[in-house]
């Protein structure tokens, strides 16, 4: 199995992404594609310069970008464009099939095992969205990357993004309300012509999961204050969550845990197979300082 990692600069929580993956899938080839050789990776994958998988489509698509939104335009193109570094990557490598997930997604299952339910999709990922995706078949990802291109090229295709972002809701929803890799994700394979695995379905009592964060409809949530997360509880050191959805009552075994923005806080909790409980105050504390944090960079500039 190939699993492969897109992520530039450091952070710490990677260490334990990375250490989770080389205990649960010992046989696995792990690639971090990276701006940077750090020591503190270097044990448990296989390092990508990220330069050197950077063709000419990934340097048009970054000069054709256009930001529509209030996060880091910078890390929003990133987000995007890593689709066709990956593309890039698997032919530079002869890699047919991968495994691609998130820098903040705790891998618990071994996914030879695991991914069997998926052998006969070209490819397969949660809620349509570019996030955890079984790749099978590479053509996927080459049009993929022209569709990205199309969306940043085309004159209507732009119309149509400047009018999901000023006409919506988004314009004033901060970070959240930016045009993201989520809504082209969910647009292109929304449409796409061939049937798509969905990860994000329970299958055989198991699942893989889109974001900690959410599932409030189908699964048992933990909340506290204005926060809430997936009540995840371990068994033998796998993660389980109780299904709740149509009156049904019943454990579900998570194949992985994903930590997206400030729940990425207790990533290194469930690593070590603690039972979820969170502190809202601390979230306040954290998000607060990444506001600031966001603001003194923009000052800066």
């Amino acid at each position: 199995m190939n699993i492969v990692i897109i992520h530039t600069g450091f952070a710490k929580y990677l260490i334990y992404t990375l250490r989770k993956i080389k205990h649960t899938n010992k046989n696995a080839d792990i690639f971090l594609i990276s701006d940077r050789e750090y020591k503190e990776y270097k044990k448990y994958c296989e390092f990508i310069n990220i330069n050197k998988v950077i063709k000419e489509e990934s340097v048009s698509f970054r000069n054709k970008y256009i930001h529509l939104g209030k996060s880091n335009p910078n890390y929003e193109m990133f987000c995007m464009q890593r689709w066709i570094i990956l593309k890039d990557f698997m032919k530079e490598y002869s890699i047919k099939e991968c495994m691609h997930i998130d820098s903040d997604v705790l891998i618990f299952s071994d996914l030879e095992e695991a991914l069997k339910p998926f052998n006969n999709y070209n490819i397969s990922l949660s809620h349509n969205l570019a996030l955890t995706m079984y790749i099978r078949d590479i053509k996927i990802l080459e049009e993929f990357s022209k569709y990205l291109l199309f969306k940043y090229t085309d004159e209507n295709e732009i119309n149509k993004l400047k009018d999901m972002y000023y006409n919506t809701y988004r314009v004033n929803n901060g970070v959240a309300g930016s045009i993201s890799d989520m809504d082209i994700s969910r647009e292109f394979f929304s449409n796409y012509n061939l049937e798509i695995g969905n990860l994000s379905k329970v299958q055989n009592d198991s699942i893989f999961d889109s974001a900690i964060i959410y599932g409030r409809d189908d699964f048992e949530m933990l909340k506290k204050g204005k926060y809430e997360m997936k009540k995840i509880f371990f068994e033998n050191d796998i993660p389980f969550c109780n299904y709740i959805k149509d009156s049904v009552n019943k454990k579900i075994r998570f194949h992985t845990l994903h930590f997206i923005v400030w729940s990425k806080l207790y990533l290194k909790k469930l690593y070590y197979n603690k039972d979820l409980n969170f502190n809202p105050y601390y979230i306040n504390i954290y998000r607060e300082f990444n506001v600031l944090k966001s603001k003194l960079k923009r000052i800066n500039k």
